[in-house]
């Protein structure tokens, strides 16, 4: 990955900044700017961002300033600013001393507008959150905006320290905080550049980091949870120093220990009633959840939850309501009904607690190895069953049962048991491949496909949703399938749900060319719909690393019977390609065997995070794939049959 990153910013664009920027004094680079050459489409760019944070007696106040040049047209959505705050009913944050001015350039001169009231203003959005918003006037093409603002917050607890990227590529950003002797915090960093290309100084306290020529923050192909790769840093306030009557100055501590961490959510749990039997065993009085293996137990209590019970609102890890409410109004959280299922397996002898994880999009590629809540916002239950261990989530209400929704497919989690509540590592095994059958045959003038494709667990999962949004919509499920010309007829198409039996969806269906054996020569493409007969992955560059998810397989077997009359005249050579460290694998196969053309193909994701440093490769590789996908076989008439 250093090898790529060292490459690219020998490209960047080098804007010299002084140590202190000051409003409305910019360099001969920032005028003359017109593009960044490492990401030439950005229609702003942040030449500089700085936040400077210091203590004063029971608060943090940062100072920012920040300097943004609008580039293009469409960058000038960028002249409106909104900073929300949390101000309640203590003034926990509070936004002061902000001023703005934009300057425009004419030539040589400049003309710099400082804005006033009418273009700066606070907006109450309700339960103690605040807006301040600042909108530019006469904003230009090359027009630089500049505005600073302090903020003062009250919670020491947990700092919001420095995130240096943005929605448009930064230029630099720095930010330095002053420590003070009696507060001693942990700092937790995150991203490459952070950890490896950071200029960073500490001098008498004064801790100082600066990035340069940084990416914009927007989603790329196969990494939706991107967020979790932001540059950033924070702190969490460890412990502090008291004064005490006897003993003088002494340090307390403010991290507990997970085991204490546990027990105090356990303790809320407990509070709302989950753990209580009475109610559970009222409600399944008139409910048969028995079964000869703890298996099939856990399985119809499963389904009971998920089909008599609505799941409303966002995954989080508290509960809001009590059980009986829950009961009563068949209505609760997704984690409410995890933890009503939790009651339900506990109440029939079966060991079941809550795990608590930082799900995918929530900030963290890892959990932090400091004891506090603020980095978990998702539940799942760990249960034992007949000796085998057992995820469950009810976070989908399509999903079988064991299948745990793909954003909680983390590495760790907190373990919630009484007195043992621990940091846990979490496997989730499936097998979510696709299979692609086919036979094809001449049949009258028509080249007809006959095949069957099966998708299997998560992928079979997103498939039945794609089925049954179809069939919601009373659309044709040939809609499942794009024709690939006006020649192509897609026909019988029937699906069967077997995922809750045996966690796939089949679906057969024909491929009809029409009149092809009216041509004196058949072309046609022999595997139809992998999802790699494009390559998704079409961008110069690569900020993130592609997350295909989980590991799988996409495997096609083809049977061409080679019609009477015809012969082959061509057909796609065999092949296998790789990257480095065979994380992906790709084979294409083709043996005319007996008067059939026997192909096969398969697609082989063992690692399905790949570095942003292999990208280059990945994308060669997928170029070719799929080019291999997309080669003919070509029948051609007997001159003499």
């Amino acid at each position: 990955m250093k090898k790529v990153f060292t490459i690219i910013f020998l490209f960047f664009t080098s804007v010299t900044f002084a140590q202190n920027v000051k409003m409305g004094k910019f360099s001969e680079e920032e005028i003359a700017i017109k593009q960044v050459s490492y990401e030439p489409d950005a229609g702003a760019v942040v030449l500089w961002e700085e936040g400077e944070s210091q203590f004063f007696s029971d608060l943090l106040e940062t100072t920012y300033l920040f300097r943004v040049k609008i580039l293009t047209d469409a960058g000038k959505e960028h002249a409106d600013v909104r900073v929300r705050y949390y101000l309640g009913d203590n003034k926990t944050e509070n936004i002061s001393s902000v001023k703005a001015q934009i300057t425009n350039f004419n030539g040589d001169d400049a003309e710099t507008i400082k804005l006033g009231k009418e273009n700066i203003f606070d907006v109450d959005l309700g339960d103690g959150l605040r807006e301040m918003r600042i909108t530019f006037p006469n904003v230009q093409v090359g027009s630089i905006l500049e505005y600073t603002y302090k903020k003062a917050d009250k919670n020491l607890t947990f700092l919001d320290g420095w995130t240096f990227q943005n929605s448009i590529p930064t230029l630099g950003s720095q930010y330095q905080i002053k420590m003070i002797p009696n507060l001693d915090y942990k700092m937790i960093t995150q991203g490459y550049n952070l950890i490896n290309n950071a200029e960073i100084s500490n001098e008498y306290g004064m801790y100082k980091w600066t990035l340069r020529n940084l990416f914009s923050l927007k989603e790329e192909p196969f990494m939706k949870n991107y967020r979790d790769y932001i540059e950033r840093i924070e702190f969490q306030l460890s412990q502090y120093q008291t004064n005490t009557d006897n003993m003088g100055l002494q340090w307390k501590d403010m991290l507990n220990t997970w085991e204490l961490l546990g027990d105090e959510l356990i303790s809320t749990y407990r509070e709302k009633g989950f753990y209580r039997n009475n109610p559970i065993e009222k409600e399944l009085m008139d409910t048969d959840i028995s079964g000869s293996t703890q298996m099939e137990i856990a399985e119809k209590a499963y389904y009971y939850v998920r089909d008599n019970f609505t799941a409303e609102g966002e995954d989080f890890i508290y509960a809001d309501q009590q059980i009986n409410q829950l009961l009563k109004t068949r209505i609760g959280s997704p984690q409410e009904l995890s933890l009503l299922l939790m009651g339900i397996l506990k109440s029939q002898g079966i060991s079941c607690d809550p795990i608590l994880i930082g799900s995918k999009g929530n900030g963290r590629t890892n959990i932090v190895p400091f004891p506090f809540l603020t980095q978990f916002d998702e539940i799942l239950l760990r249960t034992e069953l007949d000796g085998k261990i057992q995820y469950l989530d009810l976070s989908d209400k399509d999903a079988p049962f064991g299948y745990v929704d793909l954003d909680k497919h983390v590495l760790a989690g907190l373990y919630l048991v009484q007195g043992k509540s621990a940091i846990i590592p979490l496997e989730f095994k499936h097998n979510s491949n696709k299979v692609f059958y086919s036979e094809v045959n001449l049949e009258g003038s028509d080249l007809v496909m006959s095949n069957t494709l099966r998708h299997y667990y998560y992928e079979g999962l997103d498939w039945n949703k794609s089925v049954s949004s179809l069939e919601k919509q009373k659309e044709p499920l040939e809609k499942l399938f794009s024709q690939n010309s006006e020649t192509t007829v897609i026909k019988d198409v029937e699906v069967e749900n077997s995922l809750i039996e045996k966690n796939y969806v089949s679906t057969n269906f024909k491929i009809v060319l029409e009149s092809a054996g009216d041509q004196d020569m058949i072309v046609f493409n022999p595997i139809k719909y992998s999802s790699f007969s494009k390559n998704p992955f079409t961008q110069e560059y690569r900020i993130f690393p592609v997350d295909f998810e989980y590991a799988f397989t996409e495997t096609s077997n083809v049977n061409i019977k080679i019609p009477e009359g015809y012969e082959l005249d061509d057909y796609p050579e065999e092949t296998v390609m790789t990257i480095e460290g065979n994380s992906i694998v790709f084979s294409y196969s083709a043996k005319p065997m007996n008067g059939v053309l026997v192909i096969g193909a398969k697609m082989m994701v063992k690692n399905p995070l790949i570095s942003a440093a292999q990208y280059a490769d990945l994308k060669y590789l997928m170029e070719s794939v799929a080019s291999k996908l997309n080669e003919p076989v070509v029948l051609k008439k007997k001159a003499n049959p």
